[in-house]
């Protein structure tokens, strides 16, 4: 599937799981309600349900003991879908099966084993329910040493043909329940747990474009059934039209999706941010547990030295949520590579940049570019696309000295130079990451602080265009994993966000956004705050892990 765009769409903004799982519930209900008051049973019913009222699933990961209210803790994502089922309504749910590369890497407790588990139990807690639920574990097989993983993450409610949609970042998992206060307890379990996340809730035709593709992996199954239809053919072949859907809304949205296949060469989320990037002026805002995809930090770099005003303001998790180090380590030599496009050329922070690095003598494959000092450097990426991260360079060769050596080394050089300047001058820098975190009352010490993993696949360009759904800004979400993010095109939609968005941050500036994180997220306590950091400070986040620092880190997941 490409890109698909249409118009007349409507859409509300959710953020984190309190807000989610309220609009899910409220559109399970609306299904329900379309048919039964819920006093019904499927026995007792005198009419049949409409062929185009069902809902449809397709989640990375799911479990079927999933709460769906934290006030009822017992009405868990199970119950409600055999509700659903017992009134007669279709279900239909997709999930992800890892591929032996991926259930096997890291041991019996990795991430896809985990995942395995819970849609294994979905499956056979609900296959085939009443005849009315049916529940497809999908897989796609491993390539050149990569397993692929169907990251996707949307439901699609229909009442006689009329959709909604919903399309994030959220698993419909029991850690995905958290609200916009963050904390530091979950308010089902009780357990320690934060985790910042986000969606939308669409009507109109971009509805039938989500269907499509919902539709495109559900007719991926195969059956040996010859004397009749299939059941997942019967209920393929049932599907909304555009004409049925609300005009009213006004919204452009396109939908996006990467990795649609195992041989696909399609990836036309990172396409469309590249896109908009180059026709930026003012800003982009990025959240997400990382953020180094190689062409859009290209894209962004090209940006920041064609554009002298353009800024960059990303969100990530602290480093301490991030045991092995890898995400938070590629997104710093990212952060670096910005940082560097950033500076200017001559004098100012780059010409400290330049004196500070004069004495080394380091050098790559390629060959090296002038800056008019004296000294040569650039960013170089790794021969292997799937590990251009880890091997990254910085090049630096100043003019040549007789008799003298030259050496390799990593990007770490450019990471303690840079931390070691006054990178503000008297002014904030173009590039900006922060770290979402929350204090007590009582207390302003990091130590005391209560940290927020960001899971949000949230990206904002001069508001006027927001990216959402599943696509993390990372390599392997962009080329390799199954993904769908949303692009609404809209002035009035990127301020509803914000007004959302940056209070959750403590953020009540009227500035836009890069002066509004700058100036007023570090202002009250017992509040989410953004805590700006240098390059320097996204390095090891535990004494645990800086003692066994230097060590080789395995990029290849991420």
């Amino acid at each position: 599937m490409s890109k698909r765009t249409s118009d007349n769409n409507g859409a509300t903004f959710l953020m984190d799981g309190e807000d989610f799982f309220a609009a899910f519930v409220a559109c399970l209900d609306e299904v329900r309600r379309s048919v039964s008051d819920g006093t019904v049973s499927l026995s007792q019913q005198q009419a049949p349900v409409p062929a185009n009222t069902y809902v449809r699933l397709a989640y990375w990961a799911m479990e079927p003991h999933l709460p769906l209210s934290k006030d009822t803790p017992d009405f868990t994502l199970e119950v409600a879908l055999k509700q659903l089922a017992d009134l007669g309504i279709h279900v239909e749910i997709i999930l992800w099966d890892p591929d032996a590369l991926s259930a096997n890497a890291g041991g019996d407790e990795n991430f896809a084993k985990k995942v395995a588990r819970g849609n294994q139990a979905v499956k056979k807690a609900l296959d085939g329910y009443k005849k009315k639920i049916l529940v497809y574990l999908e897989s796609h097989p491993a390539l050149g040493g990569v397993g692929l993983g169907l990251h996707q993450k949307m439901a699609l409610f229909s009442v006689g043909g009329r959709l909604k949609a919903l399309v994030g970042g959220f698993n419909m998992e029991e850690e995905y329940w958290d609200t916009a206060y963050h904390h530091g307890q979950h308010p089902i379990t009780k357990h320690g747990h934060t985790l910042h996340d986000t969606a939308v809730l669409v009507e109109g035709p971009v509805t039938c474009h989500i269907e499509e593709e919902w539709l495109r992996r559900w007719m991926r199954q195969v059956s040996f059934q010859l004397w009749e239809t299939p059941p997942y053919k019967v209920r393929g072949a049932v599907r909304a039209l555009a004409t049925d859907q609300p005009q009213d809304g006004g919204l452009r949205i396109s939908v996006l999706t990467t990795g649609v296949s195992a041989t696909s060469t399609e990836h036309s989320i990172r396409d469309e941010i590249k896109t908009l990037l180059q026709g930026a002026n003012a800003y982009v805002y990025a959240e997400n547990y990382q953020f180094f995809e190689p062409e859009i930090i290209t894209e962004i770099c090209r940006k920041l030295k064609t554009q002298k005003q353009f800024q960059v303001c990303v969100v990530i998790p602290d480093p301490i949520c991030d045991p092995t180090q890898a995400n938070t380590q590629l997104s710093r030599i990212a952060y670096t590579r910005m940082l560097l496009a950033s500076f200017k050329e001559k004098g100012g922070t780059k010409g400290k940049l330049d004196e500070a690095l004069l004495s080394l003598r380091i050098h790559d494959v390629t060959d090296p570019v002038n800056n008019e000092q004296g000294v040569y450097y650039k960013v170089l990426d790794a021969k292997k696309p799937k590990g251009w991260m880890e091997g990254t360079r910085l090049q630096m060769r100043p003019p040549e000295l007789k008799g003298q050596k030259t050496v390799s080394k990593p990007v770490t050089v450019a990471l303690e130079a840079i931390d070691g300047l006054d990178l503000a001058e008297g002014t904030t820098p173009r590039v900006q990451f922060y770290c979402p975190v929350r204090f007590p009352a009582d207390s302003d010490q990091y130590a005391n602080s209560t940290k927020i993993y960001v899971h949000s696949k949230l990206m904002l360009i001069d508001s006027r265009h927001v990216i959402v759904g599943s696509a993390n800004f990372g390599h392997r979400s962009m080329q390799y994993d199954g993904e769908m993010s949303l692009h609404i095109q809209s002035d009035e939609f990127a301020i509803e966000v914000k007004r959302k968005l940056f209070p959750h941050y403590n953020v009540h500036s009227i500035k836009e956004v890069p002066a509004a994180l700058r100036d007023d997220a570090r202002s009250a306590y017992n509040q989410v705050r953004l805590i700006p950091r240098s390059p320097g400070e996204l390095g090891a986040g535990s004494e645990k892990v800086k003692e066994k620092l230097p060590f080789p880190l395995d990029y290849s997941w991420f």
